[in-house]
């Protein structure tokens, strides 16, 4: 487990981007994703790379279609289409407001731990807060358990308010519980959302 005070606003570059090949414009990231169903080929993603001064390139796996492994590409996210963004939400750790949040440096070590990943997330609205918390846990942690041998997992919480101290604590006992016996590294963020009553957990986990 990792974390610290998150200083993220220090830095403008934004850690993720998703980019298009139809795009005017591509801004500068630490990490380049793209979607695989749009056929970049290796030269295309050199380019990309070199071109937004990206560290990393991750790819998003929509379907299931066949994606030949290349060595420019750090990792491959399995999401579902409408989840896109929400992929590239939880990757932007800079965006991070509260007090609880990571490094780019870690997420980029976190794709150290595999080739392919999968995405999942759960939320849930309503009172009382501490009776929506746990369901939403409840929730992730059983689809967790249907992975085998995760090394890496990276874990975002989201609420419209500042998280206290003690809501972290019972996320992270409850999956660390879980995958006490994988010797996995998990690494945990926290941000803000303007849905009311919500409480949201996105997890990205290094597949077998």
């Amino acid at each position: 487990m990792k974390y610290h005070i998150d200083d993220s606003y220090m830095d403008d570059i934004p850690s993720a981007v998703l980019y298009r090949q139809t795009m005017d414009h591509y801004p500068k990231s630490t990490i380049g994703c793209f979607l695989i169903s749009e056929g970049w080929n290796e030269q295309a993603l050199l380019e990309l790379k070199d071109k937004v001064k990206a560290d990393i390139l991750v790819g998003l796996q929509t379907n299931y279609s066949e994606f030949e492994r290349l060595d420019i590409v750090e990792g491959v996210i399995r999401c579902q289409p409408g989840e896109v963004n929400d992929v590239v939400e939880l990757l932007d750790v800079r965006s991070a407001s509260t007090i609880i949040g990571i490094d780019v440096v870690d997420i980029i070590s976190l794709f150290e731990y595999g080739n392919f990943f999968q995405f999942i997330q759960v939320s849930a609205t309503g009172k009382p807060e501490s009776d929506l918390i746990k369901v939403v846990t409840y929730k992730l942690v059983s689809q967790l358990a249907k992975a085998h041998d995760t090394k890496g997992l990276f874990v975002g919480m989201q609420s419209v308010q500042a998280l206290p101290l003690e809501t972290m604590a019972y996320v992270i006992e409850a999956v660390e519980g879980l995958l006490s016996g994988d010797e996995a590294s998990i690494y945990y963020s926290s941000s803000s959302t303007d849905e009311l009553n919500a409480f949201g957990l996105k997890a990205i986990y290094a597949e077998d």
